[in-house]
């Protein structure tokens, strides 16, 4: 019998992707973004490893550091910037209406460069290889994350993915 570990696989579609982060984000959004905080961690990206894993697709060491690279130039220079002007805008001097305003108008330019990243990571998508592996783990370890609770916090937004299905 053939050996099906390497038949490679396409990325999903954007809309696929999209789906699926609409879906899972806002169970984990705490996680989420205590990693983005704490670890630099790229949400988009994360979402696009939780979806690989679930599909059970796989990238290797080296393609998941070339997402990670074309991924960090866009996001450094528009999504990043965006998003702190964004937690920067409640010390305006505005009323509080317009602070509202503001506030969401950026959220709403922020949510759009968050599609344009995952369209971005899908355009740069590897072929895929259709077997299992740790992705979050590798990515972690890539970006230099280290927490004593890391790994069960991993388990946790394993087992929200696990409830989508």
């Amino acid at each position: 019998m053939a050996d099906n570990s390497n038949t490679l696989a396409k990325a999903p579609t954007a809309q696929q992707l999209w789906q699926f982060s609409l879906a899972l984000y806002p169970q984990v959004q705490p996680l989420c973004l205590a990693w983005q905080d704490n670890f630099g961690v790229n949400i988009n990206l994360l979402l696009l490893l939780c979806y690989l894993e679930q599909q059970q697709l796989s990238l290797t060491h080296q393609q998941l550091l070339q997402l990670t690279a074309e991924l960090e130039q866009f996001s450094s220079q528009f999504t990043q910037p965006l998003r702190a002007l964004r937690r920067k805008s409640s010390s305006a001097s505005l009323s509080t209406s317009q602070q509202q305003h503001l506030k969401q108008a950026l959220l709403q330019a922020e949510l759009k460069l968050e599609q344009l990243e995952q369209q971005l990571l899908l355009q740069h998508c590897p072929a895929l290889n259709a077997n299992a592996q740790p992705l979050l783990e590798l990515y972690f370890s890539q970006i230099n994350a280290k927490s004593p609770a890391l790994a069960a916090q991993i388990i946790d937004l394993r087992q929200a993915c696990r409830q989508l299905n």
